[in-house]
């Protein structure tokens, strides 16, 4: 990948996960207090939410996208939970938390090409082996010819 569409993917992980925990907040906020300009905030959230997740799938792949953003997510809901409304979250279910944001980082990582990245493709319909296929072609084409 591209350090630009790195970047670029970065950047809409940050704006998804930033939109939807303003958008979660909001949602809270209408709950406890509903009044029409904060439902209308939700909806203009959700929308742009929308529209820039579609716009980041051109640059990077769904699940990438997905797990950032949530990640991003639960740890803003984590926080906005605990200082704003004042939501007691016992010690052990912060370290879950932490243990389960972890992975999904760990998920997002590159990770090395495995020898069995190497082989050649199967096509399951023929049984044929890709790569060896056009290779035994070519080489009796050029001696036949």
């Amino acid at each position: 990948m591209e350090t630009k569409k790195i970047w670029l993917a970065i950047a809409a992980v940050a704006a998804l996960g930033g939109l939807d925990l303003c958008a979660a907040y909001l949602a809270k906020e209408y709950s406890m207090r509903p009044r029409w300009i904060v439902f209308a905030g939700g909806l203009f959230a959700f929308g742009l939410l929308f529209l820039i997740y579609a716009r980041s799938l051109r640059v990077s792949e769904l699940w990438v996208v997905t797990f950032g953003w949530v990640a991003l997510l639960e740890i803003g809901v984590l926080v906005i939970d605990r200082i704003h409304f004042g939501t007691a979250i016992p010690r052990h279910k912060l370290a879950l938390a932490a243990t389960i944001i972890g992975l999904q980082v760990l998920l997002m990582l590159p990770s090395k090409p495995s020898p069995a990245d190497d082989s050649p493709e199967v096509d399951q319909g023929s049984g044929v082996v890709s790569g060896v296929v056009s290779g035994v072609v070519g080489d009796r084409s050029e001696v036949a010819g």
